[in-house]
């Protein structure tokens, strides 16, 4: 069996979890604010992060998307950063982000859900 080659990062498994959750937090809120935009929902929906929504009417959803792969990068970089002193604070960063975000996606599918005509 070939030995699998270092990358690095302390926490592959963690970090792949986080960055999916991420990536699906991105699909669902374009999902979102497109649906809404067409009129495809009973009520109109917005950004709930003020400060993602300010990037939003500020620079599209090209800025929306990334600022929120941006958001994804730093937290994975602190987690990193800390997790080199201490691995367990690192990993449970990186376990709550993945719990946060992967209830937000929850909460959008779910209000997506309710709310398609």
């Amino acid at each position: 069996m070939p030995k699998r080659q270092k990358t690095g990062l302390q926490f592959e498994t963690e970090l792949s979890w986080f960055i999916l959750v991420g990536a699906l937090d991105v699909f669902m809120t374009y999902l979102i604010l497109r649906y809404s935009a067409e009129q495809r929902t009973h009520n109109v929906m917005i950004e709930g992060n003020p400060i993602a929504r300010w990037v939003l009417h500020r620079w599209g959803m090209q800025g929306m998307v990334i600022f929120k792969f941006l958001m994804i990068a730093v937290v994975a970089t602190i987690a990193e950063v800390v997790g080199k002193v201490r691995p367990s604070v690192g990993r449970g960063l990186l376990v709550l982000g993945t719990l946060v975000v992967g209830g937000v996606v929850v909460y959008s599918f779910l209000l997506l859900q309710r709310n398609l005509l």
